[in-house]
């Protein structure tokens, strides 16, 4: 009797802390794993004191009892525990609400899952005291957590039709810039939160910034919050991690009841000098900006800065002799929408370096009658596509022609017909952004071998790369209608065809 009314004494005791100091609360209650052998924190979790700051002020209440802010968003850099402090705030909140409802919402139910809802379910099971098989208090059914007092924490995915009219406590939205823009805009609508709760449920929104011209909600919200709001701490600095002392970017529109923290800086001890050299290495630079910077950037970009593709010129002297008749060839073809242009590429892998990929050919056909049809054949003075093919494919060992089909299609099921070679449509869908990327990667790393063929380099520097919001990839682009790069279409396609079959 006296052990149960002890322990009831102290659950009231850890409710009242909780209410009144909910971010002391977080870090004597949220577990983590990456401080469990740590000797001080043993599994805590230790907030940066701009974080804990921002949070007692996202967390405030006015006179009345009620939340001062309706949303709150936290938007940071990435690796500064966006998710995990959105995991931390859900918990807490759900711990000294009674039937409360708490949603994390995300593009789909794997991102909703894998990331905010993902830290509740590890900090329950890695607490002593909430673990579920001590504790029968937690459950965690699939997506959704159960905890004492019959609050109920649900990852969903974002799906207007299939979630209206919820009567949430708190709203988690994650990774916002990279969500579908309209079911997105229909979600939010529709995900309204209750006048019934009585200015006690608030929206989350972790994400850090999206594309300018895509994620038109976020950036709506950041008009709000930033641009039209007022910095509230003017005079209070924070560290960065180099030592130096800056404002800290967290604004507030009274009018809207928003709170936005749009931290651009890096704050965190593991944030350091090293980690964004490295990430600078291998990011396009606006997606370093984006990410690392909290920047708005534009999803469309330089491929490659061409001082990369200078430095995989290489003197003749260098390359390695190849042999017509055994090293294994791939061709690929590529024809403008418009423009009636023509590329094509041969290439084959370095024989010492499988690694590397050597431009063996490369040719284009601009447009050359005023029908501006594509002209396959050419003339014997200027020969077209059809004999520069048929040549290729008799001079050297060429296992695959692959090609965009949209503008091929004719052409190559003649070719087919005549038994030349094994041709394939190359998928310009995802296949494309894995090609593309590859391709780039390629080039920063040196790895792609050409004679700084004229033509190549002009179609090189003639591509844009449009960065796919949901998986990070990107797809080469023209700079302008005017410009044709179907040699780097050509070039990329030809890369991912020699990798993908590792043809030696």
């Amino acid at each position: 009797m006296a052990k149960d009314l002890s322990q009831k004494l102290g659950q009231a005791a850890e409710k009242l802390s909780l209410s009144s100091d909910p971010v002391a609360w977080i870090e004597r209650e949220f577990f983590i794993p990456e401080t469990k052998n740590d000797p001080v924190l043993r599994g805590h979790l230790k907030l940066q004191p701009y974080q804990r700051d921002a949070l007692y002020e996202a967390l405030s209440r006015d006179e009345n009892g009620e939340y001062k802010y309706r949303t709150i968003i936290w938007s940071d850099i990435k690796k500064s525990i966006k998710s995990t402090i959105a995991a931390a705030v859900n918990l807490a909140r759900a711990e000294t609400t009674e039937w409360g409802e708490f949603y994390v919402i995300a593009n789909d139910l794997k991102q909703a899952d894998s990331r905010v809802a993902k830290y509740i379910r590890r900090s329950i099971i890695l607490n002593p005291k909430t673990n579920p098989k001590k504790n029968k208090g937690y459950k965690i059914r699939g997506y959704t957590i159960e905890v004492p007092g019959g609050s109920v924490i649900e990852a969903i995915p974002i799906d207007p039709s299939g979630e209206a009219g919820s009567n949430a406590d708190q709203l988690t939205w994650s990774e916002l810039w990279g969500s579908n823009e309209g079911a997105k805009q229909n979600m939010w609508a529709e995900m309204t939160l209750s006048p019934t709760k009585k200015g006690q449920s608030f929206r989350w929104v972790e994400s850090y910034a999206g594309f300018a011209e895509e994620a038109d909600l976020l950036y709506s919200l950041y008009d709000t919050g930033v641009k039209k709001g007022e910095m509230l701490w003017p005079d209070r600095k924070y560290d960065v991690t180099d030592g130096t002392p800056t404002v800290l970017e967290l604004y507030v529109n009274r009018e809207a009841r928003m709170l936005c923290l749009w931290n651009t800086q890096p704050r965190n001890p593991w944030q350091t000098k090293d980690y964004y050299a490295s990430e600078a290495a291998i990011l396009p630079p606006n997606q370093f900006q984006r990410m690392h910077r909290n920047q708005w950037v534009s999803s469309t970009e330089t491929f490659v800065p061409m001082e990369w593709w200078d430095a995989c010129k290489h003197a003749p002297e260098d390359w390695p002799k190849i042999e017509k008749a055994r090293q294994p060839m791939i061709i690929t073809l590529d024809a403008a929408v418009s423009g009636a242009a023509l590329g094509i590429f041969m290439g084959c892998r370095h024989p010492d370096n499988p690694r590397e990929i050597l431009t063996v050919y490369s040719q284009k056909w601009d447009p050359g009658g005023s029908d501006g049809k594509i002209d396959f054949y050419g003339t014997e003075e200027n020969p077209g596509l059809d004999l520069v093919l048929r040549r290729l494919i008799n001079e050297y060992n060429v296992i695959m022609v692959a090609y965009d089909e949209f503008q091929l299609h004719s052409f190559t099921s003649q070719m087919k017909l005549d038994g030349l070679a094994w041709f394939r449509a190359f998928p310009q869908g995802n296949e494309r952004l894995i090609a593309d990327s590859l391709f780039r990667d390629l080039i920063r790393e040196r790895r792609f071998w050409h004679r700084g063929e004229k033509d190549l380099r002009e179609h090189v520097q003639n591509a844009d790369a449009k960065i796919d919001p949901q998986d990070r990839k990107i797809r080469i682009v023209k700079r302008a209608e005017r410009l044709n790069n179907d040699l780097a279409v050509c070039a990329s396609m030809c890369c991912r065809e020699l990798m993908r079959l590792n043809i030696v």
